[in-house]
C-alpha cells in the first residue's frame, strides 16, 4: 500500500486485510483509486476513513461512490471524517453531494478561530444554508458593511440565550436550534461575518463573580456611516428571553453591546473585564501591552494573539493604534441603522424613540459615565 493509508500495519492474503483506518492526504492516482478497490473488495475490517492534506473533492467523490458498491464493507459502520476546509465552490459540491448514509459523513468547519471542528453532513447543510440565506439578504437589500453586521446582529440575539454549560456545543447545532451559551452565541456570530469577508475574532471577558463569557471583536470601515475601527459586540448580553418578552419587536429593542470600544467595557457597573488577549489588548500604554504579549506565559492567552493577528491582519502596532483610536458607535447611528434597514416600525408607535429611551436606561444600569461624558451632560445643563 502506498503511504496514504495509515493503520496498525497491514496484513494482507489473497482476501483478507487487517485494517482499521484509511488516511488520504493528496488526490488519488488511477493506481491508488486501484488499491482502494482491492481492500473494499476483499475481506476487511475497516472502519474509519479521513480526509486530510490536500485531497480534492474529486478524490473524495470517488472514494464515495466505491464504497457504496463495497462487497465487503458496511457504509453504515465507517465513519467518514474531511478534515480539512474548502473553498465555498467546493463546501456547496459536497454539501449537495448524494450520500448513502450521510450521518456518517462529517466535514470540518472553523468554530475556534483557526481551530476547526467537524460536524454531521446533515447538520452543516442546516449550517450553510443558514449562511448563504443571510448572504442573500444581504444582496437584495444591498446593505453596507455595517448594516450586515447589524443585521447579522439582529438575528442572532433573538436565538435564545443558555446559562448553563453545553457540552460539544457546535455551530451546526445551534443554527438548527437557536439556542445557545455565550461562547455559542457569539462564535456563531463570527463565523457568520467571516463568511461574508466581515473580520472578526472572539475574546473572552469575566464579570465580578468571576464568570467567564464572551464577546467578538470587529473590524469595521463603513462610509455610510462614518464608521472606522474595531469594535465590541455581545448578541449574548442584547438577548431577551422569549417566555418573558412575548413581542419580537420587544426583543429586538436591545442595543446595549453593539459597537463598544475595549474601553468602554472598564467602565461596567459589574465590574467586567476583558481577559485574555482582549486583555494585553485592552491596556493604555502600546509598550507595555507589547511586554505583556510577549512575557505571557499562558498557552490560552498566546492562541488568542495569533488568532487575532491572523484574523485582522495587522502588526501589534498597527492593531494596537486602530483600538485605541475606535469611537463607541453612537445610539444616533443605530437609530439610524433600524430606519435604513427596517423602516418606520407601524406595529409599535415612537419605536425609535423607544429604542432610544431603552439604550438610554439600560446604559444607565450597566455602565459608568466616562469623563468626557460627564462633562458633555454638564455643559449641556
Amino acid at each position: 500500500m502506498l503511504d496514504v493509508f495509515e493503520s496498525d500495519g497491514i496484513e494482507n492474503s489473497i482476501d483478507y486485510f487487517d485494517i482499521h483506518n484509511l488516511s488520504f492526504d493528496h488526490p488519488l492516482s488511477s493506481s491508488e483509486i486501484d488499491e482502494f478497490k482491492t481492500i473494499l473488495f476483499s475481506i476487511n475490517n475497516l472502519r474509519q476513513i479521513y480526509f486530510k492534506g490536500n485531497i480534492d473533492v474529486d478524490s473524495i467523490d470517488k472514494i464515495k461512490n466505491l464504497l457504496s458498491i463495497g462487497g465487503f464493507v458496511d457504509d453504515r459502520l465507517i465513519e467518514k471524517c474531511i478534515v480539512r476546509e474548502y473553498n465555498s465552490k467546493d463546501t456547496k459540491r459536497l454539501l449537495d453531494s448524494s450520500y448513502e448514509n450521510p450521518n456518517t459523513w462529517q466535514l470540518s468547519y472553523d468554530y475556534d478561530d483557526e481551530s476547526y471542528i467537524l460536524g454531521e453532513i446533515p447538520k452543516c447543510r442546516e449550517l450553510y444554508s443558514f449562511v448563504e440565506r443571510i448572504k442573500m439578504l444581504a444582496e437584495k437589500e444591498n446593505l453596507s458593511q455595517l448594516e450586515i453586521i447589524f443585521r447579522v446582529y439582529d438575528i442572532i440575539k433573538m436565538f435564545d440565550l443558555l446559562e448553563y454549560e453545553v457540552e460539544n456545543e457546535n455551530l451546526p447545532d445551534i443554527a438548527i436550534n437557536s439556542k445557545a451559551t455565550s461562547r455559542g452565541l457569539n462564535k456563531l456570530f463570527s463565523y457568520v461575518l467571516k463568511k461574508l469577508n466581515i473580520n472578526s475574532f472572539v475574546g473572552r471577558e469575566k464579570n465580578e463573580d468571576s464568570n467567564e463569557t464572551f464577546i467578538t471583536l470587529v473590524d469595521i470601515k463603513d462610509d455610510k456611516y462614518q464608521i472606522d475601527g474595531m469594535y465590541l459586540f455581545d448578541p449574548a448580553m442584547d438577548s431577551l428571553p422569549k417566555n418573558v418578552y412575548k413581542s419580537d419587536d420587544v426583543r429586538m429593542i436591545n442595543y446595549n453591546y453593539f459597537g463598544l470600544t475595549l474601553d468602554d467595557i472598564s467602565y461596567s457597573k459589574y465590574n467586567d473585564v476583558l481577559i485574555g488577549a482582549f486583555g494585553i489588548l485592552s491596556l493604555d500604554d502600546l509598550s507595555f501591552s507589547y511586554e505583556k504579549k510577549e512575557s505571557s506565559k499562558d498557552v490560552k492567552t498566546n492562541k488568542e494573539m495569533t488568532g487575532i493577528l491572523s484574523s485582522f491582519s495587522y502588526d501589534y502596532h498597527d492593531l494596537f493604534n486602530r483600538v485605541k483610536n475606535s469611537k463607541t458607535i453612537s445610539i444616533d447611528t443605530i437609530s439610524a441603522l433600524v430606519n435604513n434597514v427596517y423602516g418606520e416600525n407601524d406595529r409599535i408607535p415612537n419605536y425609535l424613540d423607544l429604542l432610544k429611551e431603552n439604550y438610554e436606561a439600560r446604559k444607565e444600569e450597566l455602565f459608568n459615565p466616562k469623563p468626557e461624558e460627564m462633562l458633555d451632560k454638564l455643559l449641556k445643563q
